[in-house]
């Protein structure tokens, strides 16, 4: 099984110059956890960010909600194809210890996000084919 058939498919994305409240009132609208950090006009994924890293990284160390995404993103984050298989891309996260992958295309152009979760119920799937 492919990533493109248990991904997220999301095309919402920040730039690293957008606030930690504007990223969480978007998040909230789009019901998403996280969202790629993405250079306006480049397409370039420069990082990631999750709920939990405006709680934690934010709220938690008593920043302002006007920080940038720029201060307290996952800078570089793993990143794999809409065509990869499942299994090797579950190895990948398990052996990284991270719980989410941004999903490209073949342009490097964002495309989802997949999930550890996701996984699992893609590999039972193929295993009962």
């Amino acid at each position: 099984m492919r990533v493109k058939d248990v991904m997220s498919a999301q095309i919402v994305t920040v730039s690293p110059n957008d606030t930690a409240q504007s990223a969480a009132r978007l998040m909230l609208e789009t019901e998403v956890g996280a969202l790629p950090v993405e250079v306006p006009g480049v397409g370039a994924i420069v990082g990631i960010i999750t709920d939990r890293d405006i709680v934690v990284s934010v709220l938690g160390r008593g920043l302002s909600t006007s920080t940038t995404i720029a201060e307290f993103m996952t800078v570089s984050p793993e990143l794999c194809n809409e065509a990869d298989e499942t299994a090797a891309v579950a190895a990948r996260m398990r052996d990284l210890g991270v719980r989410r992958l941004v999903v490209v295309n073949d342009e490097r152009r964002v495309v989802g996000i997949v999930s550890l979760v996701d996984v699992p119920a893609a590999q039972a799937a193929e295993e009962e084919r």
